[in-house]
């Protein structure tokens, strides 16, 4: 098909003499285009416009359906295309992102709103859950808990291992610590850690928990709809930039935490850099407005349960165990769960016995069982928490090599050789194991490995429980050991 001004201009070349040929060579058409006008002489025939459809609209019968998945505003046209194809859909995925946004521009537009605040009326508090961060104990769910005071725009973050009502209550304590005062509301999710059940309306049931808490501060509680975010859109728009700010840097800088009071102290120098000059004139105006903030109370802001310690030396909290030592066996226990850690204290005198990493699953600590182990060493071989006592994999190969050299005694001299953590750091242990093993390995290996450990340095106060076997109770005085341990830990 050629224009009318080519079919025109065909007609006149060839009246000049030009072959089709020369003529298709200066206009840049095909030779037998101009031979075919040439020999019908008639103009260039376009075809006419379709009326109406040639085949049925698979996307009719779907318009519906795709209308009430755009209500769900995460979705997007390929998600959409993936769930109506499933469903019987037949068109392209092309089709499906054009209609989708045809029917998006339908929509009206969504106007907002801006609000204005009393300063000190209320503060916003959210979790931003489940984002993966590396530790030097290796990699960990990190939970967040972020505060915002939204009539200067101050906010606040901390960082907690777990989405518990401890971690979140405590998260609230440390913004009014951080802001130097309280405000008289507060505005929450419908989180569970807080929240019973959710009726009609603003009316709630909280968990005894947070009523003690709310009776402890003194705040009102401003609740959020079921899935109304939006009623407290300024933590949700502090969560959506600096949570994503946030892990980019970490993961850009290729950042290791040692502890959560490391991860903690990073987070405070992000805010300071972040915290624009305009928002510290505002809150420094809305701080004057703040409510006296009470003290910090170990009955509001953890978990405190009385107990009493099994046989097994054990006390139960929730789904899981957590040792307490010889001595604290059988006798009545009070336990403080807080957002870092799990402690546990002697009723009467209160007298703080163990301190555990709070996390999930059970927590044994080695220096509490050793001493009994070592004096029923054959209750190694079936212990169900066992696998704590191979700290990495030297010492496991270490436990198999004695198995190999003497059998009956295997469990004996390898709990002696763990039992030197007292006079030594694991890694150093693990370095000797690898260098006995590595030579003759005999009965007396033990006796090596103290010896290469310790040598001349062994202070000559040390008691060492490994050679108390045959004593009834084994009550070791660890204040000999404080001297060597290093400043700050």
């Amino acid at each position: 098909m050629i224009s009318m001004h080519h079919f025109n201009r065909v007609r006149e070349l060839s009246r000049d003499g030009l072959k089709p040929s020369e003529i298709a060579i200066q206009l840049g058409i095909n030779r037998k285009t101009v031979r075919r006008y040439l020999a019908t002489n008639g103009p260039p025939q376009y075809p006419k416009q379709r009326s109406g459809r040639t085949r049925e609209d698979n996307f009719l019968t779907f318009t519906e359906r795709v209308q009430t998945l755009l209500g769900s505003p995460n979705l997007s046209a390929v998600e959409i295309y993936e769930m109506i194809k499933d469903e019987g859909f037949q068109g392209s995925e092309r089709t499906v992102q054009r209609r989708v946004h045809a029917l998006k521009s339908e929509i009206p537009k969504e106007r907002f709103f801006e609000q204005e605040y009393v300063p000190g009326e209320q503060s916003q508090f959210d979790f931003k859950e489940s984002v993966m961060l590396f530790f030097r104990d290796g990699p960990r769910i990190v939970n967040f808990v972020f505060g915002t005071l939204p009539c200067s725009d101050k906010f606040f973050i901390k960082a907690y291992p777990r989405k518990n009502f401890e971690c979140f209550i405590d998260g609230i304590h440390s913004f009014f610590e951080f802001i130097g005062g309280m405000t008289k509301n507060v505005r929450i999710d419908n989180l569970s850690p807080c929240v019973s059940k959710v009726y009609r309306g603003y009316r709630r049931t909280y968990t005894d928990s947070f009523e003690r808490a709310i009776t402890h501060y003194g705040f009102g509680v401003l609740p959020c709809s079921p899935g109304k975010g939006n009623e407290k859109g300024d933590v949700e728009r502090d969560i959506r930039t600096h949570a994503k700010r946030m892990k980019n840097l970490i993961e850009n800088q290729g950042m290791v935490f040692n502890d959560f009071d490391d991860l903690n102290e990073w987070i405070k120098s992000y805010i300071e850099k972040r915290t624009a000059q305009v928002i510290q004139d505002l809150f420094e105006t809305e701080r004057k407005a703040l409510l006296p903030l009470p003290y910090r109370d170990e009955a509001v802001l953890c978990r405190v349960e009385d107990c009493t310690s099994s046989a097994y030396g054990i006390v139960r909290v929730g789904d899981y165990s957590y040792s307490v030592p010889d001595s604290a066996i059988k006798e009545k226990c009070t336990v403080v769960a807080g957002p870092y850690d799990l402690k546990v204290y002697r009723k009467s005198p209160r007298q703080l016995i163990a301190t555990h990493p709070r996390k999930d699953g059970d927590s044994i600590l080695v220096e509490h069982i050793l001493p009994s182990l070592i004096r029923k060493p054959h209750a190694m071989i079936r212990w169900a928490h066992r696998d704590i006592l191979f700290l990495n994999d030297t010492y496991k190969s270490f436990y198999i090599k004695l198995q190999s050299i003497c059998k009956e005694d295997a469990e004996k001299i390898f709990l002696k050789s763990v039992n030197l953590v007292q006079h030594a750091a694991p890694s150093e242990i693990s370095a000797g194991m690898e260098i006995l093993m590595s030579g003759n390995v005999n009965e007396n290996i033990y006796e090596e490995l103290r010896e290469l450990l310790l040598g001349e340095r062994r202070p000559g106060n040390v008691i060492d429980i490994s050679n108390q076997l045959n004593q009834k109770k084994l009550a070791p005085n660890l204040k000999d050991f404080d001297q060597l341990i290093p400043k700050g830990g």
